[in-house]
């Protein structure tokens, strides 16, 4: 999905040096990975769960993944931890989780809304000073987002952020803009 923050900005004020963005969105239009690829990242991941977005993907990014400057994961995000590697793990990581379903035509995924393994990832790094980007606010503010059931009637926001201060519980919350202002959560130290 677009962003509307100045990504090369908190790319900077945050000293990272990786970006690693759960779900891809179509990748014919202006979307984060884009903006990320265009920002000083030394290397952008994405994980995906739609066949055809990795598919358009790998066609857009070619140059980008031939010089090992991108890499387009196909799976479900709840199964991110699966995709670390050695740059995840030396380097200060920007994490932007913007994946879930909204799709009725898909039916791979442990659940609609991923963030809880996401953030389960994310927490079982060995550094604790990662940027965590959650995307959505506008929807996960309300109850059940995408129709998830599985978490039962929960505060997602509150929630989502307690997970985060499990991760470091010295994690700073604001807001950036994102599809509408104020629409993306950050955590930072």
């Amino acid at each position: 999905m677009p962003i509307a923050f100045d990504l090369e900005k908190v790319r900077k004020d945050h000293n990272c040096s990786i970006y690693f963005e759960t779900g891809l969105w179509d990748p014919s239009d202006d979307i984060s990975s884009k903006q990320a690829l265009n920002s000083g990242f030394d290397k952008v991941y994405c994980i995906e769960i739609r066949k055809d977005w990795v598919e358009s993907g790998n066609k857009i990014f070619e140059k980008e993944i031939v010089d090992n400057r991108y890499k387009l994961i196909l799976d479900d995000s709840a199964n991110m931890k699966n995709h670390f590697d050695k740059h995840i793990l030396k380097n200060k990581v920007m994490f932007f989780l913007d994946a879930h379903v909204d799709n009725e035509n898909i039916h791979n995924y442990k659940t609609r809304c991923p963030l809880f393994f996401e953030l389960e990832a994310i927490k079982s790094l060995g550094r604790n000073d990662n940027i965590i980007l959650v995307d959505d606010l506008r929807i996960i503010t309300r109850p059940f987002p995408w129709n998830e059931s599985s978490y039962g009637n929960i505060d997602f926001l509150d929630s989502i952020k307690k997970k985060i201060l499990e991760i470091n519980k010295d994690y700073r919350f604001s807001t950036l803009d994102g599809h509408v202002p104020n629409d993306v959560l950050i955590a930072y130290l």
